[in-house]
């Protein structure tokens, strides 16, 4: 197949996709900030705490949408603007109630959950995560109605690490307030509980934000079951997904304590510096790869992918060297102490240049039509990549972890790429011509 690159098509896709980038580098300073903010303020161990939360955040957000985010950016650039906010309002409807069941769950469950991994306060600030869940799922049911809307700029803005960074600032500016206050209010909680709690204030003022767009609710949010099998296989492949993403901080957290899991989530996030411009260019892209792939223009398509991938490539060769050679001093500048785990951001890193290089191979997967060979796909690296974080932490601690999440990226993404290959006939890596 032969691929044409058009000045129209790339200024397009530089110009859309510049937006995204910048408000995600904002959005990127504002993560490392909290992060950094959080570690200096209230110490390693309310990091900690914070990202086991968070993990449980994300994993039930994921339940809560059942694959309907993902439903979401296919099927609205096909619609018009009154069936998509129908559509969308039905999906808000849908992950409205799920939530609420999941976050009950998850509340009445924290005590239980907290004896599990023994790390004490745990319990409390996931009794707070229960609160933030319905909220924080149903503003990220916008974004994705935003994104497939090509509204870059409020899909910016709807994303959590743009409040992460607010968060941050807030602390930052008014530290002491929160350690050392005589309010009442204030001295009635831990101050491990107040990261979670700025992230509740935040997700529940985008979720009122969204009544400015249009009505929330529909009341016949259950016409979406013509969609269950689609949704219900775009939910496996984020719900496989987000337990690789978050079953090394998991077991990190079971087998050691929330000070290793602050220094493993720290080396995580400077590693996902390798693949920062892919966000934005696969938040770009997605809602293309469906509208050309349903006018099957696949001349088009690989075009647009291409430029994808060479933009990734681009970018994320570089990231990874310089991370690759400076990685001690970024480590350093999040506390003393954070440079022990350099040979863990190295490990890391090589698992996130393979998923730079090979390319957007998810989202030609579940954009095309082949959700359910994607679902396959992370079902396999879900077991291999749970089964090597059991047996490889408990035997190198931090860097087995780091091996078990590397491994496991690199397979399913070469993988991926395969299938996405012999089932659209559309080449990702950009080495591959």
């Amino acid at each position: 197949m032969s691929v044409k690159f058009s000045n129209t098509d790339w200024n397009s896709l530089l110009k859309s996709s510049s937006l995204v980038l910048l408000l995600k580098i904002l959005g990127a300073v504002g993560g490392y900030s909290f992060v950094w903010v959080v570690i200096n303020v209230f110490g390693p161990g309310a990091y900690g705490l914070f990202e086991v939360a968070f993990t449980f955040l994300s994993i039930l957000a994921v339940l809560s949408k059942w694959g309907t985010d993902g439903l979401t950016v296919r099927e609205i650039p096909n619609m018009n603007e009154l069936d998509g906010w129908g559509f969308v309002r039905k999906v808000q409807s849908f992950v409205g109630l799920s939530s609420l069941a999941f976050a009950l769950i998850l509340f009445l469950s924290a005590d239980i959950i907290e004896d599990f991994f023994n790390d004490f306060g745990l319990g409390l600030v996931l009794r707070m995560t229960a609160f933030t869940l319905p909220f924080f799922a149903l503003f990220q049911i916008h974004s994705e109605y935003l994104r497939a809307r090509k509204q870059w700029l409020l899909y910016g803005v709807f994303q959590t690490s743009f409040f992460l960074g607010l968060i941050s600032l807030l602390i930052y500016l008014f530290p002491h307030h929160f350690l050392l206050s005589t309010e009442p209010f204030l001295m009635r909680f831990p101050r491990e509980i107040i990261p979670m709690g700025f992230l509740f204030i935040m997700s529940f003022f985008a979720f009122i934000s969204i009544r400015f767009y249009g009505p929330l609710f529909h009341k016949s949010w259950r016409s979406l079951k013509n969609h269950a099998s689609s949704a219900t296989s775009m939910f496996l492949t984020g719900a496989l997904f987000m337990i690789m993403s978050w079953s090394d901080t998991l077991t990190v957290s079971y087998f050691m304590s929330v000070e290793d899991v602050a220094n493993y989530r720290v080396a995580f996030k400077i590693a996902t510096l390798i693949t920062f411009t892919q966000f934005a260019i696969n938040a770009r892209i997605a809602p293309q790869i469906s509208s050309l792939w349903l006018n099957k223009k696949a001349k088009e398509l690989q075009s647009i992918i291409y430029k994808a991938s060479l933009i990734n490539t681009i970018v994320g060769i570089p990231l990874f060297l310089g991370i690759m050679f400076f990685g001690k001093f970024l480590l350093s500048i999040f506390g003393e102490g954070f440079e022990d785990s350099l040979s863990v951001l190295r490990i890391l890193c090589f698992g996130q240049i393979i998923n730079a290089l090979c390319g957007p191979v998810m989202y030609l997967l579940n954009m095309t039509g082949n959700e359910k060979r994607a679902r396959n796909t992370m079902i396999y690296a879900a077991i291999i990549n749970i089964s090597a974080n059991i047996l490889l932490i408990p035997l190198f601690g931090l860097k087995g972890a780091a091996w078990a999440t590397s491994i496991t990226m690199i397979l399913w993404n070469i993988w991926a790429l395969l299938i996405g290959y012999k089932q659209t006939g559309i080449r990702t890596l950009i080495f591959w011509r």
